[in-house]
């Protein structure tokens, strides 16, 4: 049976990881020091799924060191993706090769596994849970999560880890090209910002609709430029066009899904935590740089990545910025250097 230790207990690592546990399968997860003594002190992971609160038993460890090794584990990397390279450090030092699942946003975290490691597996989560308070989690049903072999094809331990994800209750599905999926996903970080600086949903106002439209667009003709596919290799996620076309409609966009449940992404919690690096450099800051290799502008992107920073480096949390800040920002950026026409 495979062992999994989960580096990076937030809020998805806490999420899969108490899953698993509680299917039966033998877990570990590496954390903080405030995470692994709240573990102890509520006898385990508390999940909140949908309306339902379930304490999971897990083993914690604020480190890891050889004895944590056998031949089954299988390392689930779940930090923030500016945390990647400390991480991989840390399990080199305890181990020469072990399986790396890089779940984490952006589509640069497994090139940096891949200098270590000789088995990397790329990973694509396809919810959002939020992490309350050190070992309290919370999402909506039990998700979606994709996982190929890096940098492309399939084999039998990602079809082995997909079984037990299922067995834990996920939709988990393999990919032969899961790097289309990753640069998929990262579009959908595009607008993921929009909530956090405007502190609302970013589907219910047309001014909301037309920034959100303007990052995909930028993102979408920057990847073009560049020659790189961003679909969902099974087909059962919205196309990068799909998603452009539902900003282009009225209807408004559902988010944080759950009766209720207080769910937030990863930018939220990361302004809510006053973090002063947030993973939006990890995609939205990829978008840029390539934007900038291409000769495609990303005035938008730009705008929203310089507010985030700000937010982020007065400690703020997130902000009410009015949606037509947003925009006369990225048109002075435009104005400024750009050719890039938005609408």
């Amino acid at each position: 049976m495979n062992r999994y230790i989960i580096y990076g207990a937030g809020a998805v690592g806490s999420a899969i990881g108490g899953l698993l546990a509680r299917a039966g399968f033998d877990v570990l997860c590496v954390g903080r020091k405030d995470y692994c003594d709240a573990l102890v002190r509520s006898n385990g992971i508390r999940m909140t799924i949908l309306d339902r609160e379930y304490v999971q038993p897990v083993r914690a460890t604020v480190s890891i060191h050889p004895g944590h090794f056998s031949p089954e584990t299988i390392v689930f990397m779940t930090v923030k993706a500016n945390d990647t390279q400390a991480a991989s450090d840390e399990i080199k030092k305890a181990v020469d090769n072990v399986p790396v699942v890089c779940w984490q946003n952006g589509v640069g975290n497994e090139d940096i596994i891949a200098r270590e490691f000789t088995r990397v597996y790329g990973g694509v989560v396809r919810f959002t849970a939020t992490m309350h308070s050190p070992g309290k989690t919370s999402f909506a049903g039990r998700g979606k999560l994709i996982i190929g072999t890096f940098p492309s094809g399939t084999d039998r331990l990602a079809r082995s880890i997909a079984s037990d994800l299922v067995q834990a209750g996920f939709t988990a599905l393999t990919s032969d090209t899961i790097m289309h999926d990753k640069w998929l996903k990262l579009l959908v970080n595009l607008i993921s910002c929009v909530r956090p600086i405007t502190k609302k949903p970013p589907g219910e106002s047309e001014l909301r609709r037309k920034i959100c439209r303007n990052l995909l667009s930028e993102g979408i003709a920057v990847l073009s430029e560049a020659g790189i596919t961003a679909r969902s290799t099974n087909g059962t996620e919205d196309s990068a066009e799909d998603m452009l076309q539902k900003f282009s409609d009225t209807l408004r966009l559902a988010e944080g899904e759950g009766q209720g449940m207080r769910l937030q992404n990863s930018t939220w919690q990361g302004l809510a935590k006053k973090k002063k690096e947030l993973e939006n450099d990890w995609y939205t800051g990829t978008i840029i740089s390539l934007g900038n290799r291409h000769g495609v502008p990303t005035p938008y992107n730009r705008a929203v990545l310089d507010i985030l920073h700000d937010i982020a480096a007065g400690g703020r949390g997130p902000e009410s910025v009015e949606a037509e800040t947003i925009i006369k920002k990225a048109q002075a950026i435009q104005r400024a250097g750009g050719r890039h026409r938005t609408d």
